[in-house]
C-alpha cells in the first residue's frame, strides 16, 4: 500500500515560501582550472578515445549527445547536453544553471582516495549568499568536505557534504543521461532516469556574504564511491537588477528577443546585448554586440543560419560601470513550435509493460505546417506530467509518435520519485520525423501503472499547455521533376552550385535577382555577366529571377551547397 509522503510536501511548501521573500539571482560559476580527469565521451570514435578515465572505477563513462561510435552510427537521444549547460531540475532554484568543463578536455574534479583533494578555480568570481555543488558518486554514495576560498584570503568550510550514487537519488539537477562502458562502448540509456547529477547547497555565512568568492575546495572523506565534482553555480548579488524572461520570435533567418524589465524599473542607460554560436558566456569585461537604449527587444536582422544554434545575451546598464549579470536565451532559427491547449491530456491505465508497440485511445496531437522548400531535421518534445490521486511520478509513461509515417520515439520515457507531484519532460534531437513535408502530424501518448482502469487525468496526466513539439527545418532538395523542369529550360547551371552561378545568354538579361525563401531580397545585379558571384550566401535554397532585356521574366529554384 502506498503512503503519503508529507515530509515531501512540507518542503516543497518551505522552498514556495522562501522564493517569494527573497530574488534569486542565479549564475553559473565557470570554472578556469582545476578538473583533472575527462569522464564524458563526445565526438566520433570509441570513447576511450575521448575520455581519459572513468566515473565508477569500473569503466563506465558518461556521454554527450553528440557521441557517436562510428560515423554512421544512430544519433543519440539521451546523453548530456552538447552545449555543456545544465538547467537545474531542483523545484526550488527555478532558472539556476550550470556550465560544464570542455567534453575535449579534463570536466571533472575526480577524487578516488579518500584524502584526495582538488581546487576549482573560477574565471569570474562573484558575491553570493548560497553557492550550489553539480556533483556525483561513482560506485556508491560518498561524502565530501568543501572549503569556500574568497579573494581576501579567507575561507568557509562545509564538512561532511553528502553525494548520492549516480543512481537513484534525490536532489538531482539532471538525470536520465546514459553511460557507456569504456571498455567494450556499449551504450545504456537509463531509461530516462538514470544516471543522474546531483545539486549541494552551500549556504555562505551573512559575514561572508559581501566577499568575492574566488575558488573551492573539495576534499573527499572516509570511504565510499567516487566523488566527481563537475560545476558550480551561486545566488549572486549585484545592485543593478537583470532583466527576465527572454524570450526568442524566430523566422527562418532570422529573430527578435525580447525580455521583460527588472521589478525595479528600467535601467538608466537601456541595455546591452551579445550573441553568438558558441555557448561560451559573455563576462564582465565582453564588448556586447549592440545596445538597447528605449524598448525591452531587438531584431537581429534576416541573415542568421537555418537550423544553427544561437546564444543570446542581454544585462541591463545601469550607467557608467554599473550592469548587471548577463541573461542567456538559446535559440534555433528555422524552428517551428506548437502546443496542445486543448486541456488535459489523460493517461490510459497498463501495467502490462508498455512498449514503443502500445497504444492509446486519449493521446494529445498537435500538428505542424513545414512551409514549401523546407523539410525536418530534427524534432524536440517538452511536457510536464503529474501525479495526484494516490499516483506517483514513477508511475508515469510516455511516448512521442509521428503519425505520418508510424515512426516512434527510440523508448518509452519513465517518471520518477514515489511521490506525487510535477515532472518535466524534454527531449531533442529525435529522427522520427526527418525529412517530411507538408503538414506533420504527432502524438504525445501517455500511460499510468496505478490508478483504476481506462483513460483518467485523476492519477497522472500530462499537463494542460506544456506538450509543444519544435522542429528544426533545412531547406529541402529539389525534386526530380524540377530538377528535369529546370534541365529543359535551363537559365542559370549548376545546381546545386558552390560560389558561382553561370547564367546562359547574360547578353539577353538586364536584371539579376537573388531572393530567399521568405521573399527577402538578398542580391541584385543590374546588366550580369555570364558569372554571377553568389560565394558570400549561406547554404540554403534560394529563387534565382531574371529579368529580359525583351522585358520576360524568368525564374529557377537553386540550392547554395
Amino acid at each position: 500500500m502506498k503512503g503519503k509522503l508529507l515530509i515531501v510536501a512540507g518542503m516543497a511548501f518551505t522552498g514556495i515560501f522562501t522564493n517569494s521573500l527573497y530574488a534569486q539571482d542565479y549564475q553559473p560559476l565557470v570554472i578556469q582550472n582545476g578538473f583533472n580527469a575527462d569522464v564524458i565521451a563526445n565526438g566520433v570514435g570509441p570513447s576511450a578515445s575521448s575520455t581519459n578515465s572513468d566515473v565508477d572505477g569500473v569503466d563506465y563513462a558518461f556521454i554527450s549527445r553528440d557521441f557517436q561510435l562510428t560515423a554512421g552510427s544512430t544519433a543519440l537521444t539521451y546523453g548530456l547536453p552538447v552545449n555543456g549547460t545544465i538547467n537545474s531540475a531542483v523545484n526550488s532554484t527555478p532558472g539556476l544553471t550550470y556550465q560544464l568543463g570542455s567534453y575535449s578536455t579534463n570536466n571533472s574534479l575526480r577524487l578516488q582516495n579518500t584524502s584526495d583533494s582538488g581546487t576549482l578555480q573560477f574565471s569570474n568570481p562573484l558575491s553570493a549568499s548560497t553557492v550550489y555543488m553539480l556533483a556525483t558518486g561513482g560506485s556508491g554514495s560518498c561524502t565530501v568536505d568543501a572549503t569556500v576560498n574568497f579573494t581576501d584570503n579567507t575561507s568557509q568550510t562545509f564538512t561532511g557534504l553528502a553525494i548520492s550514487d549516480w543512481y537513484n537519488g534525490d536532489n538531482y539537477a539532471i538525470l536520465g543521461i546514459g553511460r557507456i562502458n569504456k571498455n567494450n562502448d556499449n551504450l545504456e540509456s537509463g531509461f530516462g532516469t538514470n544516471p543522474r547529477m546531483y545539486q549541494i547547497p552551500l549556504a555562505i555565512d551573512t559575514g561572508n556574504q559581501s566577499k568575492t568568492i574566488s575558488s573551492v575546495t573539495v576534499t573527499k572523506t572516509g570511504s565510499g564511491g567516487i566523488p566527481n565534482i563537475f560545476g558550480f553555480s551561486a545566488n549572486a548579488y549585484n545592485p543593478c537588477s537583470s532583466p527576465t524572461d527572454i524570450m526568442a520570435n524566430t523566422t527562418m533567418t532570422g529573430a527578435t528577443l525580447s525580455w521583460t524589465a527588472p521589478a525595479s524599473g528600467a535601467p538608466a542607460a537601456g541595455y546591452q546585448y551579445y550573441y553568438s554560436t558558441s555557448p561560451t558566456a559573455p563576462t564582465a569585461t565582453t564588448i556586447p554586440t549592440g545596445t538597447v537604449t528605449s524598448g525591452t527587444s531587438v531584431n537581429l536582422g534576416n541573415s542568421l543560419t537555418i537550423g544553427q544554434t544561437y546564444y543570446f545575451w542581454v544585462r541591463s546598464n545601469c550607467g557608467g560601470s554599473s550592469q548587471s549579470f548577463w541573461r542567456m536565451k538559446q535559440f534555433v532559427p528555422g524552428q517551428i513550435s506548437v502546443t496542445y491547449t486543448s486541456g488535459d491530456i489523460s493517461t490510459l491505465f497498463d501495467d502490462s509493460g508498455v512498449t514503443t508497440a502500445s497504444a492509446t485511445s486519449c493521446a494529445g496531437s498537435v500538428s505542424i505546417s513545414v512551409p514549401a522548400g523546407y523539410k525536418i531535421q530534427t524534432t524536440s518534445v517538452s511536457y510536464a506530467m503529474t501525479a495526484a490521486g494516490g499516483g506517483w511520478m514513477s508511475e508515469q509513461r510516455s511516448l512521442l509518435v509521428c503519425t505520418n509515417n508510424g515512426n516512434t520515439e527510440a523508448s518509452v520515457s519513465l517518471g520518477s520519485d514515489n511521490s506525487s507531484g510535477t515532472y518535466s519532460y524534454n527531449r531533442t534531437g529525435l529522427t522520427l520525423a526527418n525529412d517530411l513535408t507538408g503538414t506533420v502530424n504527432f502524438e504525445l501518448r501517455a500511460w499510468r501503472t496505478y490508478g483504476g482502469t481506462g483513460c483518467s487525468t485523476s492519477f497522472n496526466k500530462v499537463d494542460d499547455g506544456t506538450f509543444t513539439v519544435t522542429v528544426t527545418l533545412q531547406p529541402n532538395v529539389l525534386a526530380t521533376s524540377e530538377v528535369k523542369a529546370e534541365k529543359a529550360a535551363r537559365i542559370a547551371y549548376p545546381n546545386p552550385f558552390a560560389d558561382t552561378l553561370y547564367l546562359e545568354k547574360s547578353e539577353n538579361i538586364r536584371k539579376a535577382v537573388v531572393t530567399d525563401l521568405s521573399g527577402a531580397m538578398v542580391q541584385t545585379v543590374d546588366n550580369p555577366a555570364s558569372a554571377l558571384s553568389l560565394g558570400g550566401l549561406k547554404s540554403g535554397m534560394y529563387i534565382l529571377t531574371l529579368t529580359m532585356k525583351d522585358g520576360s521574366v524568368k525564374s529557377m529554384k537553386t540550392i547554395k551547397k
